[in-house]
């Protein structure tokens, strides 16, 4: 399944980052001179301004609310039953992310402390891993990426053994140490449009003190090793593509670690589940000497110390009293319209060791809309965390315990409905400014008090953008001739390190970009309306350096303005920085100019992170998906008003 994935993450990331191919190759090739040279401007770098750095507020999140307390649970031996029964409970919710429009995959969670805490797959250009952590497994807090070979789409780190896919973590805390195993791909496809863009996955090793700072199972030369390494002959097989060795599942007992992972090679029509040991966490032995211990694949794997069994879980639930499924049969738990729903990569909740040691246990998995074409990928933007209450027949009879740890009542299961979690489109007034109302000296001016305080602050976290503090407020201002900006941009770093080759480039500096669409049209059924003569975009870099107007196709458009008539200046600040311009309405745009108008508008703050990788995150004002600097309807509205 993973290698269908890899190539949906570099094609929409790229696509972002760049925008159409072919403005790509004029950022690359243009030799023109800067147009911020033809551009009046002033630029300073003192401290000023009246406000502190504070960071980004972040989404605040529920928490499933224990309503019956003090549950009995009856007597211990009626507990038995026949059947396994359980609890559909719906999708996770993480903070920040709403109207997700990305992946999420290879969940892996276990509980220590009264804390859940979840490593998981998002794309980040390349897929990367995640972490996040919660108190009921239902909504999930300090939502960050921990490890990512690609920060944006023009800096990607590959190893020998790590071609930029990292993929389905499986995390056990033991002694003073986090060990997360995972799979990345040994082999790639230089040609970005193959079906099968990466193969030969191995399982690979990173270890951690707290769960986020993570350091890779390395040689002395700082090379990745594999600690289930592909055979070397089967290594490179350009034909077959083989999966190899990947999605593992692992949990400690006994002083030795259980690895289990699936064996996947086409080109010998194996597709198997197999278990490796170690008693230090990464001498596991060559992958000849471990044992198969199912079929198939995307499947997790663990040990029910209230049972005394070992189950593995897809979708349905397999028990034996030895660590081999060959011959268990099956007990269904969740049943759903394979028809309309795509789920797979079960894992089960464990302990810190990675073990069951409750009545009721939990499941995660993908689960998303299922194709209704001949590409079953189609649903991959729905696809999201989905977890379930188990009880094995042993504890069949007794009432449900919920993640938060309440008994499933009808009252406590009210915190576990799932819900809407979407962002609607904002609104703002812009005020009447007389000409000579407003200096542009980077100070705000009284008439802005009059506008509505437009917050920067909603996340963009598809193809690849990370999740930040950053964020800003701006306040517009207009008249006939002109458009006014003032904005604070609270950025704790400031970082215009990435060499640029041009303005076209200019947002991987920080910076802030906004967004135009002076019709502001938004039909009923509006879908990826593009850019035309009357949107345009105005992009200015934190440094005062960078200044451009874009319009379609991300093309340079800046002199076909009265570029003598352009004022803009850039403050370094204690909260991080000011931006204020004034710019002509562009001519296309002219006529959609007059009081009370709606137009749309958006914003982009772009958040280089440091170390020359360019920008990292953004932050928008309407348009979450990050689609604003090509498409218009979900910019937000601005009504030209005179107060």
């Amino acid at each position: 399944m993973k290698k269908f994935l890899k190539l949906i993450s570099l094609v929409c990331g790229a696509a972002l980052l760049f925008g159409a191919a072919s403005c790509k190759e004029k950022a690359n090739s243009s030799t023109e001179e800067k147009s911020s040279s033809t551009v009046q401007a002033q630029s300073d770098a003192e401290i000023s301004g009246d406000a502190e750095y504070t960071p980004r507020k972040r989404q605040q999140m529920p928490t499933a609310e224990i309503v019956d307390k003090n549950y009995d649970y009856g007597d211990e031996s009626t507990w038995a039953g026949d059947e396994y029964t359980s609890l559909d409970l719906g999708h996770v919710y993480l903070q920040d992310v709403i109207d997700d429009n990305v992946y999420d995959w290879g969940h892996s969670v276990i509980k220590e402390n009264g804390v859940y805490k979840m490593w998981w797959v998002r794309p980040a250009v390349y897929d990367a891993i995640f972490y996040a952590e919660s108190v009921d497994l239902k909504n999930w807090y300090n939502v960050e990426r921990v490890i990512s070979l690609s920060p944006n789409a023009v800096n990607i780190t590959k190893y020998d053994n790590m071609k930029g896919m990292l993929g389905k973590p499986s995390v056990i805390h033991v002694g003073d140490t986090y060990y997360m195993y995972f799979e990345a791909p040994a082999s790639e496809d230089p040609d970005i449009t193959q079906t099968v863009l990466e193969w030969d996955n191995q399982v690979m090793l990173a270890t951690s003190k707290d769960g986020k700072e993570w350091k890779f199972y390395s040689d002395d030369k700082g090379q990745p090793q594999p600690v289930v390494a592909m055979p070397k002959e089967l290594m490179g097989n350009f034909n077959s593509k083989d999966y190899g060795a990947g999605q593992p599942s692992v949990f400690y007992k006994d002083g030795k670690f259980y690895l289990t992972y699936c064996y996947v090679i086409y080109s010998k029509d194996i597709n198997e589940m197999r278990v490796a040991t170690s008693e230090n966490g990464y001498d596991f032995g060559d992958i000849s000497t471990h044992k198969k211990i199912a079929g198939s694949n995307g499947r997790g794997v663990t040990y029910n110390e209230k049972t005394g069994k070992y189950m593995m879980v897809g979708g349905s639930i397999w028990e034996s009293q030895t660590l081999d499924f060959t011959s268990a049969s099956a007990n269904e738990f969740y049943s759903y319209d394979g028809t309309t729903i795509q789920t797979s990569f079960y894992e089960f909740v464990k302990n810190a060791h990675g073990i069951v040691d409750t009545e009721t246990f939990y499941v995660i998995h993908l689960q998303g809309s299922k194709s209704t074409t001949d590409d079953w990928r189609a649903g991959h933007t729905t696809w999201d965390g989905y977890i379930h209450a188990v009880n094995p027949k042993e504890y069949a009879g007794r009432t449900i315990t919920l993640p938060n740890g309440a008994a499933a009542t009808e009252n406590n299961l009210k915190g576990y409905r799932d819900r809407a979690n979407t962002y609607t489109r904002p609104s703002a007034d812009a005020v009447y400014a007389a000409d000579g109302e407003i200096k542009i000296d980077g100070e705000m001016d009284e008439i802005y008090s009059k506008a509505t305080k437009i917050e920067i602050t909603r996340p963009v976290y598809g193809y690849g953008s990370n999740l930040t503090d950053t964020w800003g407020e701006a306040y517009l201002a207009w008249n006939e001739d002109y458009f006014y900006m003032f904005a604070r941009v609270y950025d704790s770093v400031i970082d215009s390190s990435y060499p640029l080759v041009n303005d076209l480039a200019s947002y991987m500096h920080d910076g802030l970009d906004v967004f135009i669409d002076t019709p502001n049209d938004h039909p009923a059924n509006g879908h990826e309306i593009a850019y035309g003569l009357e949107q345009y975009m105005i992009c200015t870099d934190s440094d005062n350096t960078n200044f451009i107007i874009k319009g379609a196709g991300e093309s340079d458009i800046t002199r076909e303005f009265e570029t003598s008539k352009i004022r803009r200046r850039v403050k370094k600040t204690s909260y991080g920085y000011a931006v204020e311009w004034r710019v002509p309405w562009y001519e296309f745009a002219q006529e959609y100019i007059e009081e009370n108008a709606c137009i749309g508008v958006d914003f982009q703050i772009n958040d280089a992170m440091g170390n020359g990788v360019g920008r990292e995150a953004m932050v928008v004002w309407s348009n979450n998906t990050g689609d604003s600097f090509r498409y218009t309807e979900g910019m937000g509205d601005v009504y030209l008003v005179k107060k």
